[in-house]
């Protein structure tokens, strides 16, 4: 039986990279049914076809609507729950990992897999397994204790969001929420982080790489 497959990441070249590395690979019995550079592209997209793989850049989003991040996969596995979602991203924080996994991703990889790791990761998913890279599910079970209290899926997006550059005005604009609400969200975050101010919280943020900084 051949799997329908969609790839949606905002990067042009890592669609098409993936797509090429697929496609050389006669062992795994996949088809292509779509690509998306957009939240908004990715759910027109899932309105029309029927795909049961889904690799989504953890990057990926949409101005319009501000889904993103673990929002989106929730709401993916909330809405398509046969869709097996696995996630491409450039971060290998722990606690990341965990709550896209616990939001429903069958998958998590870094950007720096190559095609035989793809590959394992694609055939785990067919066969109904869940698939961690072995380097990043070391440090998922040894993440100590900043990993021992999960970020809720509001308190990770406002952190990610402080890394993109916006400021708290911005974020709750982009999320709908007050600036109190926005703050508070910060606040809990940088008390389960055990951080006392935003200084130390973006010396945590840069030395664990949880997210993209912006420069």
């Amino acid at each position: 039986m051949t799997i329908k497959m969609v790839i949606a990441d905002e990067h042009t070249v890592i669609r098409r990279g993936i797509g090429a590395m697929i496609a050389d690979n006669a062992s795994l019995a996949l088809s292509f049914c779509g690509e998306a550079a957009s939240t908004g592209e990715l759910v027109a997209l899932l309105a029309r076809e029927t795909p049961d793989i889904l690799l989504l850049g953890y990057t990926l989003r949409d101005p319009q609507n501000g889904m993103e991040g673990l929002a989106l996969v929730k709401w993916l596995t909330r809405h398509y729950p046969s869709l097996q979602v696995m996630m491409l991203s450039p971060d290998t924080n722990p606690l990341l990992i965990r709550l896209a996994l616990e939001a429903g991703a069958k998958a998590w990889l870094s950007r720096h897999s190559d095609e035989k790791i793809l590959s394992q990761a694609l055939q785990s998913v067919i066969d109904g397994e869940v698939y961690v890279e072995r380097t990043l599910m070391n440090a998922l079970f040894k993440g100590g204790k900043m990993m021992n209290e999960a970020l809720s899926v509001r308190e990770t997006d406002v952190l990610r969001l402080i890394c993109r550059g916006l400021s708290l005005t911005d974020i709750s604009r982009r999320m709908h929420l007050s600036i109190k609400t926005v703050s508070a969200h910060k606040m809990r975050a940088m008390d389960k982080l055990g951080v006392k101010n935003s200084c130390q919280l973006y010396c945590l943020l840069a030395k664990t790489r949880m997210f993209d900084i912006a420069l």
